[in-house]
């Protein structure tokens, strides 16, 4: 039998950063997505959901999407032709393949992402084809982002493929460090809001692309290095939402700078890191607007509960929110539970994607 696994990820520092080619901080998670797998007789590959029950079966060969549906089947099919693009002649083994996920879809944690991932690293193991961790990250992309038309960044697959926490820089190619893995205790709680990703990939990354190319024209300066000061010497000139949009922008950016190096601390102070992820929020709440209120309450909560800090992960407009919190964390998890009536996650930093025979 053949076994694969890829973790979901939160953002904890950097959120709406890496398509600008700015500095994420995401951190993998110990949800993750699993695959496993059997060789069969005949030509197909059989995939069950153990979490639905759903069953499709996807050809050896194949040469585009069956739809034009972002449904279960297309992410497996995206998976298998970013392969082929980069492998022309590739012909995939007969299998009878079972997934099941621990990740909740549209919250904000990758699913589709660990899927991809997952899916990816499983047949690159079948296959022994020995593609990196980068290059895994890269088809995932690849798949999601360019045969499946999903607008997004490469945070995502990269942590998803590397595990642990990482600092991503989203250039071409992306630039990306393995930071130390302190200590942090983490609680996830779903807002049992699904994210909007199209509305916010749509009209709100739109409308931050355009705050900052006017910043870039004024000041003549590339996005990473303004600071918050070329900002406010630039009011008059820009916007009001343009304005208030790169405010947020620049301050989460001076923030996950700071993060980073506090994270390379032999001792980081959890205080401060919990402090920029508040700090961070109030930027995405205020500024960016892709906060909720069922959000702004959860974080709320969190610090009335005795987290250090908290913020939305993902896109927002829905989705999760992860608090940082000391090692309390079990008894801080039951009074979210009890309290907000939602689901929660005490989670901790996890390993990448593998794959394994067993």
């Amino acid at each position: 039998m053949y076994f694969s696994s890829a973790p979901a990820r939160v953002c904890l520092y950097g959120e709406h950063q890496d398509y600008l080619g700015l500095r994420v901080i995401p951190a993998a998670i110990n949800l993750r997505f699993n695959i496993s797998s059997t060789e069969k007789n005949g030509k197909g590959i059989k995939i069950q959901s153990l979490d639905t029950d759903e069953v499709v079966t996807l050809p050896t060969r194949i040469s585009s999407l069956s739809s034009n549906q972002k449904d279960f089947r297309n992410y497996l099919e995206s998976g298998l032709l970013a392969l082929k693009n980069r492998i022309r002649d590739i012909e995939f083994p007969s299998l009878s393949v079972k997934i099941q996920s621990d990740i909740p879809i549209a919250s904000g944690l990758s699913s589709s992402a660990a899927l991809l991932v997952c899916w990816i690293k499983h047949l690159d193991g079948i296959l022994n084809l020995d593609i990196s961790e980068s290059e895994i990250a890269e088809l995932a992309y690849d798949a999601e982002h360019n045969i499946l038309g999903i607008p997004c960044g490469r945070m995502d697959q990269y942590a998803s493929s590397f595990g642990s926490i990482i600092s991503l820089i989203c250039t071409e190619p992306p630039l990306l460090s393995s930071l130390p893995k302190p200590e942090l205790s983490l609680i996830v709680v779903d807002s049992n809001t699904p994210k909007l990703t199209s509305e916010v990939h749509g009209k709100k990354v739109n409308e931050i692309k355009k705050a900052v190319f006017e910043i870039e024209e004024i000041t003549k300066l590339d996005l990473k290095d303004i600071s918050i000061d070329h900002v406010r010497r630039n009011e008059q000139k820009l916007s009001r939402q343009d304005y208030r949009i790169l405010e947020g922008v620049v301050s989460i950016k001076s923030d996950t700078e700071i993060a980073e190096k506090e994270l390379l601390k032999s001792n980081s102070d959890l205080h401060v890191l919990g402090k920029l992820l508040t700090s961070q929020h109030q930027n995405l709440r205020e500024n960016i607007g892709v906060s909720l209120p069922i959000l702004d309450k959860i974080v709320a909560t969190g610090l009335r509960k005795r987290a250090l800090g908290g913020k939305l992960t993902g896109a927002g407009l829905g989705g999760s929110v992860v608090l940082l919190v000391e090692d309390e964390n079990a008894k801080i998890k039951q009074e979210l539970e009890r309290e907000l009536r939602l689901q929660v996650w005490s989670v901790n930093i996890d390993e990448g994607a593998f794959f394994e025979k067993r």
